[in-house]
């Protein structure tokens, strides 16, 4: 009895957690069609502002030392920054859309999956919750919402930005991809290193402001350094 009690507590609080994370994506449905709307200006200080709540977040009066550290963690949410405006910049609004959608959709694919499949753990000492599933179901199902977009936006012959022809942009989308589970490992580590559940308490269900944009400002930065290397 006492273990059906359990079961069905966890089962309620799963339930309760995918509630939140799905409130918490829909908030970020008018950001997405600002990218597409407003003056570039306009997009700038969007971001310049957003990476002033980050910074902090990360310099919150509740975290304790570690100075080294969280000035590290703000360099990357810069570079972050800066190469989401580059992708702004040289690829459009379709192109932070295409940053934006692989950030989203790894996120919900690695959570569903891990919820559905569990399995053996991915990296128990840094995230108990992400398994092995969760990593290939986020994969899989980033990959299938390029093939997706890429079908209905640019058609069956043309795929380009969001389901590439040649192999080498098809490894830039993967590494885009791997790049967004990396980024969120990081957080976690970066969180259990200053001791902290979550970075604020702005999205319920997500944390705050860096919680919920750590898998696009590492995605992001690969997108960027692959572009102006290859």
């Amino acid at each position: 009895m006492a273990n059906e009690m359990t079961q069905d507590n966890e089962e309620s609080e799963d339930g309760k957690e995918f509630v939140l994370r799905v409130i918490s994506s829909f908030i970020f449905i008018p950001l997405i069609f600002l990218l597409f709307l407003v003056h570039h200006n306009a997009f700038l200080a969007l971001c310049w502002t957003t990476f002033g709540v980050m910074a902090c977040e990360i310099f919150s009066p509740k975290i304790k030392g570690k100075w080294a550290l969280r000035t590290l963690a703000l360099i990357t949410c810069f570079l972050g920054i800066v190469s989401f405006t580059y992708c702004r910049k040289f690829f459009g609004p379709l192109g932070c859309g295409f940053l934006i959608g692989i950030a989203s959709f790894t996120d919900i694919g690695a959570y569903l999956f891990g919820k559905i499949l569990r399995g053996p753990k991915l990296c128990p000492k840094i995230s108990p919750q992400k398994t092995w599933a969760g990593l290939i179901g986020g994969i899989v199902l980033a990959n299938a919402a390029c093939f997706c977009a890429g079908y209905m936006l640019l058609g069956s012959s043309e795929y380009g930005f969001f389901w590439p022809k040649s192999a080498v942009n098809f490894w830039t989308v993967q590494a885009v991809i791997l790049a967004s589970v990396l980024g969120d490992l990081l957080e976690s580590t970066f969180k259990r290193k200053i001791a902290v559940k979550d970075m604020g308490e702005l999205f319920p269900g997500h944390g705050g402001i860096l919680d919920r944009l750590d898998s696009l400002i590492l995605a992001s930065i690969v997108f960027a350094v692959i572009d102006i290397l290859f």
